[in-house]
């Protein structure tokens, strides 16, 4: 163990990793005979960084233990190298970089009890935080998100926006812009620099916030490169760490409800466990948790991808029913509108087991006393439509799922429909629905929505955010859901077809039933979007690959899609289309929008 100024560098024996660890603490001077326990703040470091390095960072390693005096907390340095001769760390990237089967979501809950057992920490949620810079700043955001039962804030200094995460053979592009759900009860500080190399991606990831309508959220972009301070300071370092502190000090509580996506096939949140047969890249996803119930989908990608095939998981809820005691669930499969009504009873502990499909369900359980619990489980759209057109006037009915089966003394309740989106105007805002006690799945009334949306020009979101306020005599809930839109944009020129079967390229638009197609723009291969019922939604695959640019961060998304067997001969079928280009620093993600047309033949 050497000490050094006001740090240690000591190790443990990792079991993750198969040998020593070794990290950097800073611990706060002892004050007399009394033993006070502090709150711990984790640092991850960037590309090329260890415990006791980060080359881009500008850390003044030596003056951090004043900050530890000063604001009174734990500091620990981990380290994220994978082995000696590599400087990526984390074990997450682009294809290529996907070498490890170890994975940091091992690592940091092993790192977390080690220093809780070693050291006098406060060993709960809301006295521990991440501050990570660069890829560190990815995998801070990345494990608060996995782990919001174990991590209350966390600070990411011009972090990376998306990799890959997982295992040689099965890794899963993580975008942070689209898993800001796991981040709903984590307060969130992303710290950007406008001359950064990661600045615009940054910017997509803060856009993506304001779209969420997240209600914990910072975001600060001031002057600067790729760095934390300037050499020798620590003035913005303390600004993360204030943060922080703020957050221990005035916890926020947590929501009654919670979302989480994860890329493994196995993981526990909240006291809930989740074991399932995944064996390709994709998510599960568990929406809207409560005591009333949850709901349970998979995706093949984010966002809005296809269910994974043939996914099954065993679900164990928390221990917050009574113990041996009956309950009543409703299970809606919610690509079938099948309704499955049965009683089960909890075990000795109070828990209840579940076994469900990946492809869509929600379950509700109810209680003698049950309060009421409305969610939002789809929509409808004009005449069987998913995509909200422009310029029109849209007629759109909201579903909800009545998971206690509770019902109101008038047996109404009122549905408010609402966008953040200045473009979206919804003429008739408010709507009531009539329930009656078989009502599970209720449909609203026509709500009629114009939008002028134009695409965004960048990586974030391009859908709607609809947000739904469902009330009646004093119950107030809240609820969301995403709606599509086909933007009004010209129809691109330069079309060239990459059919995958005979890896042969045209500049005809002709494809054959069954077969499976890529386009290109002008050289450029295109992310496709239609709502044609010939398009098989289920066989679409997307790919994810770099495009050159000062770093290689930032993935570019293209799709191979499959024509249906039973297509008529002469169908045609318009894609909605963009492609993507970067500047090269700092890199800005660009999405180039347009409509294709292609004509199935025999």
């Amino acid at each position: 163990m050497a000490q050094k100024s006001s740090y240690t560098d000591t190790s443990y024996y990792s079991k993750v990793f198969g040998g020593e660890k070794t990290f950097r603490i800073y611990l706060p001077k002892k004050q007399g005979s009394i033993t006070k326990c502090y709150p711990v703040i984790y640092f991850f470091h960037g590309w090329g960084g260890r415990y006791f390095k980060d080359p881009s960072a500008n850390i003044a390693y030596k003056k951090l233990g004043e900050l530890v005096e000063k604001h009174q907390f734990i500091l620990v340095m981990w380290d994220g190298n994978m082995e000696e001769k590599e400087p990526r760390p984390y074990n997450v990237g682009n294809h290529a970089d996907m070498k490890y089967k170890i994975q940091m979501k091992d690592y940091f809950p092993e790192l977390m009890s080690h220093i809780d057992s070693s050291f006098p920490t406060i060993p709960d949620r809301n006295n521990r935080g991440i501050i990570g810079f660069s890829m560190g700043g990815f995998m801070a955001s990345y494990l608060a998100g996995k782990y919001p039962d174990k991590v209350s804030a966390v600070v990411s200094f011009t972090g990376s926006a998306e990799f890959f995460i997982g295992y040689p053979d099965n890794y899963t592009l993580y975008p942070v812009r689209y898993t800001l759900e796991n981040l709903r009860d984590v307060a969130f500080y992303i710290h950007n620099r406008d001359n950064c190399p990661m600045a615009g991606l940054n910017e997509e990831v803060y856009q993506a916030a304001v779209w969420n309508e997240m209600d914990n959220f910072h975001y600060q972009k001031i002057p600067g490169e790729h760095s934390i301070d300037k050499p020798g300071e620590t003035k913005v370092f303390e600004s993360a760490i204030s943060y922080l502190v703020a957050q221990f000090n005035e916890p926020k509580p947590t929501k009654p409800k919670w979302s989480h996506y994860d890329l493994y096939p196995e993981f526990k949140i909240w006291d809930y466990t989740v074991q399932s047969n995944k064996s390709e890249p994709g998510f599960l996803y568990l929406r809207n948790v409560s005591k009333s119930g949850f709901g349970f989908y998979t995706y093949r990608w984010l966002p809005n991808g296809s269910a994974i095939k043939n996914c099954k998981a065993e679900i164990i809820t928390a221990a917050c029913y009574k113990p041996n005691s009956q309950y009543q669930i409703n299970v809606v499969r919610t690509n079938t509108g099948v309704i499955e009504r049965l009683m089960q009873e909890s075990d000795k502990v109070g828990r209840l087991h579940f076994s469900l499909p990946g492809d869509g369900c929600e379950v509700g359980i109810k209680e003698a006393s049950a309060d009421p619990v409305f969610s939002v489980v789809g929509y409808r759209l004009n005449e069987n439509e998913k995509y909200l057109k422009i310029n029109e006037q849209n007629e759109l009915r909201v579903q909800l799922l009545n998971r206690t089966q509770y019902i109101p003394a008038n047996q109404k309740i009122e549905i408010e429909l609402s966008c953040s989106d200045s473009t979206v105007r919804v003429l008739n805002p408010i709507e009531e629905i009539e329930l009656s006690q078989e009502s599970i799945i209720l449909t609203s009334n026509v709500f009629k929505v114009v939008c002028a949306k134009e695409p965004p020009s960048n990586g974030s979101p391009a859908w709607l955010n609809m947000k739904t306020t469902i009330s009646f005599e004093d119950y107030y809930t809240e609820d969301s859901f995403t709606v599509p839109v086909w933007f009004d944009v010209p129809y691109f020129q330069k079309i060239q077809l990459n059919t995958a079967d005979a890896e042969t390229t045209t500049n005809d638009r002709f494809v054959s039933r069954g077969e499976r197609f890529s386009l290109k723009q002008d050289g450029h291969l295109l992310k496709l979007y239609t709502e044609d019922p010939f398009v098989d939604f289920n066989e679409e695959k997307v790919f994810a690959e770099v495009i050159p640019a000062y770093w290689p961060d930032g993935l570019s998304l293209s799709t191979q899609v499959k024509i249906a067997n039973d297509c008529p001969n002469g169908h045609e079928i318009e894609f909605l289309a963009f492609y993507e280009t970067k500047t090269y620093k700092p890199i800005f993600r660009q999405r180039h929008w347009g409509k294709v047309k292609i004509v199935v033949k025999e």
